[in-house]
């Protein structure tokens, strides 16, 4: 009796072995497959920015219209291209005459420096805003008795922000990791994953001397410096990956942070906790793929406006994959080659 359950034992342990094998071996074979394919992805995305605009030690509330993002993703084994734009194809992004017209345009790379380092480099512009607190803000001028209506407008106002992230994986690799937040990576088995980093973020709010009020136009020819701000933050956390039935998938990542946010040239700073977050759901068979995902990035400080900090974005895209030309695959094996 003891022989038998000793051999079923083993044959057991070794089923386990073999198919883990077989897996493994089925993984390398498309990681190796998708060195030759390009993907590609068209999304739409809604993003709720609020910017902030310090007056006699306050803190006034400075927002783009309402905008839909249309947006482009393009990857190719280790290089991640995106782009994004806001035209004028949705209800919600035709301009509000209250508060003026906004464009928007991003760009943003993502790649690996090494199996286990990542960095993200990001741009973004927003030109044409309007104050949120407009009546706040003119009853400090004029007194508490101001009732006025509308928004205060600042059409040619820009503001430029320039992000990066360098992060290190304590635990799981760039194989393991790129599915999290991109889509365009087929996700091919349960994953967890530890990882920190250092997040850095410059930001630039200028050209406020055009003004728009209940239909007057006021242009200031004072002094326009612009006003710039710079925020640090060390993140740590992690991630899970988890495949359902069929080709179906989930994502939850989170990260806790510390922070110190400068507006430069002023006497104002502060050290404070936050917390990034990141899931997404999504259907995935190899050669086509769609998901739909949800991003929260908060931060424990009443003056959390001013850091020009995304509070909350809802993302969906389709996509697909197709074969590289030889010539690319040829050039990027001499690069990959390089950087081993």
């Amino acid at each position: 009796m003891q022989v038998k359950i000793l051999s079923c034992l083993l044959f057991c342990f070794s089923s386990v072995s073999y198919a883990q094998e077989i897996g493994e071996t089925r993984d390398e074979k498309y990681l190796e497959e998708d060195k030759k394919k390009v993907s590609v992805v068209a999304g739409l995305s809604y993003i709720h920015n609020i910017f902030g605009l310090l007056y006699q030690d306050k803190i006034f509330r400075l927002r783009p219209n309402d905008a839909f993002y249309t947006e482009f993703f393009l990857r190719y084994r280790w290089l991640d291209v995106s782009f994004s734009l806001a035209p004028k194809l949705t209800r919600i992004n035709n301009d509000d005459p209250e508060k003026g017209k906004s464009k928007y345009f991003n760009v943003g790379f993502t790649f690996f420096v090494s199996p286990k380092l990542r960095q993200y480099v990001y741009f973004s512009q927003v030109k044409g805003l309007y104050f949120q607190d407009t009546k706040e803000f003119m009853r400090l001028i004029y007194g508490d008795d101001y009732n006025g209506e509308g928004y205060l407008q600042f059409p040619d106002a820009k503001y430029r922000s320039f992000k990066g992230e360098t992060s290190y994986l304590l635990l799981g690799n760039k194989n393991d990791y790129r599915s999290f937040n991109n889509m365009t990576y087929k996700p091919l088995k349960d994953v967890f994953i530890v990882s920190t980093g250092l997040f850095y973020q410059y930001n630039i709010l200028s050209d406020f001397n055009k003004t728009i009020y209940q239909g007057e136009i006021f242009n200031e020819s004072g002094d326009n410096s612009p006003s710039k701000d710079f925020r640090i933050a060390l993140r740590s956390g992690g991630g899970v990956q988890k495949k359902i039935e069929g080709n179906w998938y989930a994502i939850l990542e989170a990260y806790p942070e510390f922070y110190y946010s400068k507006l430069i040239g002023e006497d104002f700073h502060e050290f404070n906790v936050g917390l990034y977050s990141n899931t997404r759901m999504g259907y995935d068979n190899g050669k086509w793929f769609f998901g739909g995902g949800f991003q929260l990035n908060w931060i424990n400080s009443s003056n959390e406006n001013f850091y020009s900090t995304t509070q909350w974005l809802f993302r969906v895209g389709i996509g697909f994959r197709f074969n590289s030309p030889t010539f690319v695959n040829r050039n990027f094996d001499k690069i990959d080659h390089i950087l081993k």
